[in-house]
């Protein structure tokens, strides 16, 4: 005789009867104990093995997995261990108390619970919700006079808090601050940004998001996600003005777009390595120059006193013209006090983490230039420096947490 799957008695506060639920506990009404905030408004009546096995579960009794229908428990005294095994709707256990009584034994509960409570919280993305009300006033009469008013639970698994107006009672559901009709949860939009600028490609991005975030969606819809929120975010940090060293360091190097090499030119201020300019063109005369630098003057809303470049000819004749107070150092190389070093290092970080896994780029006017440009600056710490060039030219957003999330939410605020 085998002991099928075990169920669980539930009691809500609402009503006065018990329910037996016989499916699989990641339901919502049946994830308990273990984080009893997610269930204030329940009371849950256990029998005593349930009761057993969530003590075990509490004290860090170890489940060993063999596979995936195969655990090794620990008993709760911890001198011995039973082996449960699954076999599709039933189980078995080693224990004495399975073996005489051929009931779900604590040790079945212990695995069960642990089983399907993980699944819960991996499937429903628990640690996401929205809370903050998007108004202090009701947009139907105006009244200041507003209280949360139950959940919303949307099929991704997203807890939405509604409000109630108590003048007018109009109700409204809490919007998330920047993600405003995205079918897909902030969560997992940012994380396909932050994996995209880390050098992972779209259709890796796609395979993650399926995998580890429950989020079906195509590459097409991610490179989608990325173009949008770039562009929020651009307006919104390149309206900034740093606090530079005004020493700026300009260097090209050749990049692949559909199979045609071009010029990419950046520029960088030396000793915040806050990245001012990203340029492609299909050569390198005077009036590309002179566009990449102009890129320049509008980020970093000065002008440099010292320039280094090396020693094409194309720089000088554009510095003349762009740069005419500075002091322009021609044929800077990778050796000597005054050197490139810094471009040259840059250049190969960006093409390991965005050229190669991309196969190169698509066009010329992309704006994955723009936001690696606002990843190097305010999202990726610099190594050399122990923080962000953002923070390093006085640019501090005090982005904690989730840093994407938290940028494209500040981006999206009026101004």
């Amino acid at each position: 005789m085998r002991s099928q799957s075990p169920s669980i008695c539930v009691l809500t506060n609402r009503t006065s009867h018990a329910v037996i639920l016989q499916q699989p506990l990641y339901l919502p009404y049946a994830v308990i104990l273990l984080h009893t905030e997610l269930v204030k408004d329940l009371a849950v009546k256990l029998e005593t093995r349930q009761v057993w096995a969530w003590e075990m579960l509490s004290n860090g009794n170890e489940i060993k997995r063999i596979n995936e229908n195969a655990y090794q428990v620990k008993s709760q005294s911890g001198n011995s261990s039973y082996l449960v095994v699954r076999e599709g709707m039933d189980w078995t256990c080693e224990c004495p108390d399975f073996t005489h009584r051929q009931l779900a034994c604590k040790h079945i509960y212990a695995v069960y619970f642990s089983l399907n409570f993980r699944e819960h919280v991996t499937s429903k993305n628990l640690a996401l919700e929205i809370t903050s009300p998007d108004q202090e006033q009701c947009s139907n009469c105006g009244s200041a006079h507003i209280q949360k008013w139950g959940w919303k639970y949307r099929k991704d698994g997203i807890k939405v808090q509604r409000f109630k107006c108590m003048s007018c009672s109009h109700r409204w559901n809490a919007k998330t601050e920047g993600f405003e009709h995205m079918r897909a949860n902030p969560h997992a939009i940012t994380v396909a940004l932050d994996l995209y600028f880390k050098g992972v490609s779209l259709r890796k991005i796609v395979d993650h998001l399926n995998q580890f975030e429950q989020v079906k969606v195509s590459h097409v819809a991610v490179l989608k996600w990325i173009q949008k929120y770039i562009e929020v975010m651009r307006d919104y940090v390149d309206a900034m003005k740093p606090e530079l060293s005004r020493v700026f360091h300009a260097d090209e190097t050749k990049v692949n777009i559909r199979g045609q090499w071009v010029w990419l030119w950046h520029l960088m201020d030396g000793d915040t390595r806050f990245l001012l300019a990203n340029h492609v063109s299909k050569s390198r005369n005077v009036s590309d120059a002179r566009d990449a630098f102009r890129e320049a003057k509008e980020i970093a809303k000065v002008e440099p006193r010292v320039l280094l470049t090396d020693g094409l000819g194309s720089y000088s004749h554009a510095a003349q013209r762009e740069f005419p107070d500075a002091v322009h150092v021609a044929g800077v190389g990778l050796q000597g006090r005054l050197n490139n070093n810094r471009m040259e290092r840059y250049h190969s970080t960006f093409k390991g983490e965005r050229v190669r896994p991309a196969r190169g780029i698509k066009t010329t006017d992309t704006v994955i230039l723009d936001g690696q440009r606002i990843y190097y600056n305010h999202l990726r710490e610099h190594q050399a420096l122990g923080k962000t060039p953002a923070q390093a030219a006085g640019l501090d957003l005090h982005l904690k947490g989730n840093k994407w999330e938290s940028l494209i939410k500040k981006a999206s605020r009026p101004r």
